[in-house]
């Protein structure tokens, strides 16, 4: 009897012994789980903290490279305006130079030689001369002109004019003859202003009138210009 009754309460121990520890296990579990979230939600709370720094970083690096871009951009800017306006000035002098062909709104002039006959004996106030194109040329080029030509053969700030009687020398170019075709790129209602004013070209208008020296021009939107096609060296004054 005595060992029926140890037995139970052995086997009474021994059930509440598991049973202590299956509750302390439990009690293990749960009191572990709860931790593990704690840390997984710090965790997860510091990776958004670091990816929100990190963001903000690339942020502020993407705001300093389109800033840089945009000063970039800038400058090519102002270069290539300024390389625009420089080449827009070296066109303007090489036109100015005769180097390029010139075409645009102008006038165009024609000189003759007048009748030998109503020239007194000995005179050759008829003929049209060097001094004749050459006044001409610089009226026009008082007029607003940006290029010249005389009978084909463009003119620059360093040509020269040579001749005797209605025979024209321009630079190194062959004689030219009467009549002689000037032609003329600019503003071309100057231009034919200064050619219809009484008070230039004088001495051309007289002999028009005396020797029926001929003298005609016309304006027109298209006149075409060759390439100054000579030496540009000068020639007629050259140090010793």
């Amino acid at each position: 009897m005595n060992r029926n009754r140890l037995g139970g309460y052995t086997l009474i121990a021994l059930t509440a012994l598991l049973f202590g520890f299956l509750l302390a296990g439990q009690l293990r579990i749960q009191l572990i789980n709860p931790s593990n979230r704690v840390e997984r939600n710090q965790a997860l709370l510091n990776s958004v903290m670091d990816l929100e720094r990190t963001n903000a970083s690339a942020r502020r690096l993407v705001s300093a490279l389109r800033a840089e871009i945009a000063g970039l951009e800038g400058q090519a800017a102002q270069r290539s305006e300024s390389t625009r306006s420089l080449q827009q000035e070296v066109d303007g002098l090489r036109a100015h130079a005769g180097v390029t062909p010139l075409r645009g709104p102008g006038v165009t002039v024609q000189l003759a030689n007048g009748r030998p006959g109503s020239a007194p004996a000995g005179r050759s106030g008829y003929l049209v001369n060097v001094q004749d194109a050459q006044d001409v040329v610089n009226a026009l080029w008082e007029g607003g002109a940006e290029g010249v030509s005389v009978s084909g053969r463009r003119i620059t700030p360093a040509s020269a004019f040579r001749g005797s009687g209605s025979a024209l020398l321009i630079d190194q170019g062959p004689p030219l003859t009467s009549p002689f075709t000037i032609k003329a790129v600019g503003n071309r209602n100057q231009m034919e202003q200064v050619l219809g004013d009484p008070a230039s070209l004088g001495d051309l208008k007289l002999r028009q009138r005396e020797f029926q020296l001929q003298m005609d021009w016309s304006g027109g939107p298209d006149v075409s210009l060759p390439a100054y096609d000579s030496n540009l060296e000068v020639t007629y004054a050259q140090p010793i």
